[in-house]
């Protein structure tokens, strides 16, 4: 079955909805190629929607990127010649950021394989189970309100550890990224914010493999999807900016712990998808 502006609307609206949402974007657009049959041209889509999606997330964390780069340019300063002293609060944000990135893009390594392992929808199942699982483990802890003044180099290792665990479809990079930071004590808005920029480079990186993987498979950006594409492009913005919205909101409202039940009702229903096909 080939693409029609429906499927291009949907896709890139799920892509760039989920894409922060603790629910893996991945398993989604795993899920729906499998249920439309829009296997060729996949590639494509999901380049023009992650790089729809990052611009998104820039325009949303524009502050702080703002306040992170002024700060650190101020930093690295010559104490002389500074007008005033840098912010030491975002300079340890910007030590737990670091510190969180490391294993977090070291896991990409092993993005392939991970891909290749999850084409089976039992497989699939598994995941978005455990990702239920792991949604729903922050409320046995007691909630704390940690910024990256309490935030020590273990909290943050372990924090981008999580973050790993998001080159597995099924298993959501920022649902893991908060459920991690919420564990360790993290304040519900603060572990958010570090999830989002955290998201920034992963999805270079995975601009970076689309691209490649294009390339390796001798795939061409069809100008006769052209049309096609600007429309995933706008529904993956819309998505995403919807996403950022109800994520920023229920950091401070309910928590996350009711996407668990999502992700193991989304488990249920691929794992019969499994057991029909």
């Amino acid at each position: 079955m080939g693409w029609n502006w429906i499927h291009s609307l949907v896709f890139g609206f799920i892509s760039g909805f989920t894409e922060f949402l603790p629910v893996s974007a991945d398993a989604h657009r795993n899920l729906f190629s499998c249920v439309t049959g829009v296997g060729s041209e996949l590639l494509g889509f999901r380049l023009v929607c992650h790089i729809s999606v990052l611009m998104v997330l820039f325009l949303s964390c524009r502050p702080q990127l703002s306040r992170l780069s002024r700060e650190h340019r101020i930093a690295s300063t010559f104490a002389k010649r500074r007008r005033r002293q840098p912010d030491k609060l975002a300079l340890m944000d910007l030590k737990v950021l670091r510190t969180a990135a490391i294993p977090m893009l070291l896991a990409f390594i092993l993005f392939a394989k991970t891909q290749q392992l999850t084409q089976k929808l039992w497989v699939l199942a598994l995941f978005w189970a455990l990702n239920g699982l792991i949604l729903f483990l922050p409320q046995f802890f007691r909630s704390g309100n940690k910024s990256s003044q309490g935030m020590s180099a273990l909290d943050s290792v372990l924090i981008g550890l999580g973050g790993a665990l998001g080159v597995i479809p099924g298993i959501s990079r920022i649902g893991v990224l908060i459920s991690c930071g919420r564990i360790r004590g993290g304040d519900g808005r603060y572990t958010v914010d570090i999830a989002l920029l955290l998201c920034i480079p992963a999805l270079i990186f995975l601009i970076c493999y689309d691209i490649y993987a294009i390339y390796i498979a001798k795939s061409v950006l069809s100008f006769a999807l052209l049309l096609y594409y600007l429309l995933a492009a706008v529904a993956a913005c819309a998505g995403a900016y919807f996403g950022i919205l109800l994520l920023r909101f229920l950091a401070v409202k309910t928590g996350f712990s009711g996407f668990a039940y999502y992700c193991w009702g989304a488990a249920l229903l691929t794992f019969a998808l499994y057991l029909t096909i």
